[in-house]
């Protein structure tokens, strides 16, 4: 059986699905199984993998930016796999190559927040998302998603039979872990200047992560419970991000609520360690790593109870309704100030992270390539 990987999101991309690709390659690849696999990417990253018995097939020019990947994908990918005469070809980036021609194809859909959420996409994005996920999902013989909340969404959302969907939780990336080296977490404390105690946020600054409720709940916590803890978010700007800052200038938090931008994977692993309690404030995920991550680190979490957060997170944290303001203020509030429950809280997380491993999600994404021989 001959298997192709579509690795080229991974190279240049350092956060969402390029590292699920990343993580979930390189797993693949250390299962070794009897099967000939055949990975397409940018020079640049394969170089630095191990190949074992994987083929691997390099882009001569490497690909950066979004449109030249996409542009790659739907022209020269195609040509690729006839050449290598591929019995299933996998995507782990929502669509096929619309002009594929293979036996078999699998992709895996993350979440259809531009479906759910169209106003939180830009018109182009929206509208390729939407026709290349529908063709694919069409002519895909297998659909794998991260979690029973997105396969639900998948039947809700698209004209698609149950028969095609396997769920495969995503793992954790073993560096997010416990760090007992005080020199540095002192070094990134220092790096970032940040407070003795805060509230973190890890997240794309972007209107479905539900950031502005998040800094009102802060403000509150501030004028009526008197918390002195400032307000870290790491992560980029994504579509119509300024509604957050706007909505920090009226309450004048420009002093408290600090943003640090994208924050790479080292130093975040720090901030988990050295914050009071990660909160996640999002509407929609398809999957939701940051709050594993902060577990790992043993971070307490508090999170929104919707889409796929509850069956990630479990009893191992704090969910609530985040579109309501004074909930989520009452429950940052209760693991700041409730020592006994924010350890209970430390505890649950270590055991729940076991249950998500790269190594398990790629033995079962295995299993639904075998399906198809």
């Amino acid at each position: 059986m001959k298997i192709g990987f579509n690795a080229q999101i991974i190279s240049g991309s350092n956060t969402g699905v390029g590292v699920y690709a990343k993580n979930l390659l390189e797993a693949l690849l250390q299962l070794g199984f009897p099967h000939e696999f055949f990975v397409f990417g940018n020079k640049d990253y394969l170089d630095q993998l191990s190949a074992g018995t994987a083929t691997f097939v390099p882009t001569r020019v490497l690909l950066r930016k979004s449109w030249q990947r996409i542009l790659w994908e739907q022209l020269a990918l195609p040509h690729k796999v006839r050449q290598y005469r591929l019995d299933v070809m996998y995507y782990p980036d929502h669509t096929t190559s619309l002009l594929m021609n293979t036996k078999a194809s699998i992709i895996t859909i993350h979440d259809l927040s531009f479906l759910a959420f169209p106003k939180t996409f830009p018109f182009m994005t929206r509208s390729y998302k939407s026709y290349a996920v529908r063709h694919s999902v069409a002519r895909a013989d297998r659909i794998v998603v991260d979690s029973h909340a997105t396969k639900t969404e998948c039947l809700r959302l698209l004209d698609v039979p149950e028969t095609k969907l396997e769920v495969v939780h995503n793992g954790i990336d073993k560096c997010f872990n416990r760090v007992t080296d005080v020199t540095k977490l002192h070094e990134v404390q220092k790096k970032y200047n940040l407070p003795k105690n805060f509230i973190l946020c890890v997240s794309t600054l972007e209107l479905r992560k539900n950031i502005t409720t998040l800094v009102k709940a802060y403000s509150s916590l501030r004028r009526r419970h008197t918390v002195d803890h400032k307000l870290i978010v790491a992560g980029g700007k994504g579509w119509l991000y300024e509604e957050i800052f706007r909505t920090v200038h009226a309450l004048s938090l420009e002093t408290d609520v600090i943003f640090l931008g994208y924050v790479g994977r080292d130093d975040l692993v720090g901030l988990y360690n050295l914050a009071d309690v990660f909160v996640y404030p999002s509407l929609y995920e398809g999957f939701g790593f940051p709050p594993l991550e902060a577990m790992a680190c043993g971070c307490p979490v508090v999170a929104s109870n919707s889409s796929s957060l509850p069956e990630v997170i479990g009893d191992a944290g704090l969910q609530v309704d985040c579109r309501n303001e004074d909930e989520l203020t009452g429950a940052v509030l209760r693991v700041i100030t409730d020592s006994e429950y924010r350890n209970t809280l430390v505890a649950r997380g270590f055991m729940r992270i076991k249950q998500f491993t790269w190594g398990n999600a790629a033995k079962k994404l295995l299993g639904v390539f075998q399906s198809l021989s």
